[in-house]
């Protein structure tokens, strides 16, 4: 007999499953559940009916809106890194404006020697 269905007979004191007591045909009982609390079986707890939950999946998925918005950081990331690879991969075109002048290099204590 499972904790859950035994029931005790108000009157006799006799634990049954059935909806009239066994030894006194009595309808007062009451469930024994009410003093003695049955363990819970279950792993995981129940879901909603109509929803399956697949049990490869431990964590539950994102919502759908945070999946885009972490793709587009994504794309604008990449977007911006192959930018900065493609300025720095073109030669450097100086105008005649930007050339520096030959000078030599000063002495750092400021004496000519």
């Amino acid at each position: 007999m499972q904790l859950r269905h035994a029931r005790l007979c108000l009157n006799c004191e006799e634990v049954h499953a059935s909806a009239h007591c066994p030894a006194c045909a009595s309808e007062r009982f009451a469930y024994v559940t009410r003093w003695i609390p049955p363990e819970e079986r279950r792993t995981e707890p129940r879901t909603a009916p109509g929803r399956t939950v697949t049990v490869a999946t431990a964590t539950p998925a994102p919502a759908p809106h945070l999946r885009w918005v972490k793709r587009g950081a994504a794309g604008v990331a990449v977007l911006a890194a192959s930018r900065l690879l493609w300025n720095l991969s073109r030669p450097v075109q100086w105008d005649s404006s930007q050339i520096p002048d030959e000078r030599e290099p000063e002495p750092l204590d400021g004496r000519i020697d």
